[in-house]
């Protein structure tokens, strides 16, 4: 009976040892109406709500909250750049990231006076606000 309880342990501890790290990493950026990219990476760097960390192939598990910002995406000599409003990132122990964003886009796609506008006119109207019912609904 302990010889089959310990063989039983053993067989489950040898399936949940660490395979292999891979070269590269298994990465997509997906928001909820379209896939903004999914491919092999060699590294992707991700703005969590507790400060912007690395990832690499091999990466422990995590899951993280996103503020809004830049999550970098390293393949090769190329970086790509995408703003991320908000969402989650999922990195797994089968050596895939996966973050999902409620938007994102190229930053060379953003256009950098309509951005300075939407930030005055928020600000504007946050300064204004005199109750904290006011505060929610300009912040939303």
């Amino acid at each position: 009976m302990f010889r089959r309880a310990v063989s039983s342990i053993l067989r489950a501890a040898e399936s949940d040892a660490p395979k292999a790290i891979p070269e590269k990493l298994e990465f997509s950026l997906v928001c909820p109406h379209e896939t903004v990219m999914k491919k092999q990476v060699d590294m992707i760097t991700v703005p969590g709500v507790s400060g912007s960390f690395g990832v690499l192939p091999g990466h422990i598990p995590t899951v993280t909250s996103l503020q809004p910002g830049v999550v970098a995406v390293q393949d090769g000599s190329e970086t790509h750049n995408y703003f991320v409003s908000g969402g989650f990132a999922f990195i797994n122990k089968d050596f895939t990231a996966n973050i999902c964003a409620l938007e994102a886009c190229k930053v060379e796609d953003l256009d950098t006076q309509s951005v300075k506008e939407g930030l005055e006119e928020f600000t504007k109207l946050l300064g204004s606000a005199t109750e904290e019912k006011d505060v929610a609904v300009v912040s939303s």
